[in-house]
């Protein structure tokens, strides 16, 4: 049986787990703020997600991309090639509405790139709380890790990325147009330009203008 989990705990980790699709955000942590100003933050964001869901509502345009839609945004890599075909599902929850996934992976040798894309237009207000803190500026660094927002230069457009430091493996997280979760993320390298470039060809593909 499909379910849905959601978790956010912005001391810790926010993990978005879509069981059944896999949709996750992982050990992102925030520094430690002021929470007063945090929650205004997080409260201006929101306003901003709900009002574009609103222009796109008075369009009619309320429902998620079919996932078999969506799949036509996964990306070719050069130099790697897929793993099996596309995998996506489409999620439907009383009191939190449905969203659509789509996702590939790709192999070059001992690399390996995984690219997911969740549209949550029919539900914004479930995942616009947690969307809201990538968009935020905040940061963080450790011994193992650093993470921090990055500007891609892209309108409609918000990133957060990660870079490991002891192991061969870099994730970005890209908001698009608040209605698209972009994660990429690569194991066998921690180079993060590869993988930037691939987040920004999904964004220009059409999405961040939906």
């Amino acid at each position: 049986m499909r379910k849905a989990c959601f978790m956010v705990a912005t001391t810790a980790a926010i993990t978005i787990l879509s069981c059944g699709g896999e949709v996750k955000v992982k050990d992102v942590k925030i520094t430690p703020v002021d929470g007063k100003e945090v929650a205004e933050a997080m409260s201006k964001e929101v306003e901003k997600s709900t009002d574009r869901w609103q222009e796109r509502r008075a369009k009619g345009d309320t429902l998620a991309m079919p996932y078999k839609e969506l799949q036509a945004y996964l990306p070719e890599i050069a130099g790697y090639t897929k793993k099996g075909g596309p995998k996506g599902n489409q999620v439907n929850m009383p009191g939190m509405g449905s969203w659509s996934q789509a996702e590939q992976r790709y192999e070059n040798g001992d690399k390996r790139i995984e690219v997911k894309i969740v549209d949550y237009n029919a539900s914004y207000a479930a995942f616009s709380g947690i969307t809201a803190l990538y968009k935020m500026g905040f940061s963080s660094e450790d011994d193992s890790k650093k993470q921090g927002s990055v500007d891609l230069g892209m309108k409609n457009v918000a990133a957060y990325e990660t870079v490991y430091k002891q192991d061969p493996k870099a994730q970005i997280v890209l908001i698009v147009a608040d209605r698209y979760f972009v994660e990429i993320e690569s194991r066998g390298s921690n180079e993060m330009g590869p993988i930037t470039d691939i987040a920004k060809g999904i964004a220009a593909s059409g999405l961040a203008s939906k």
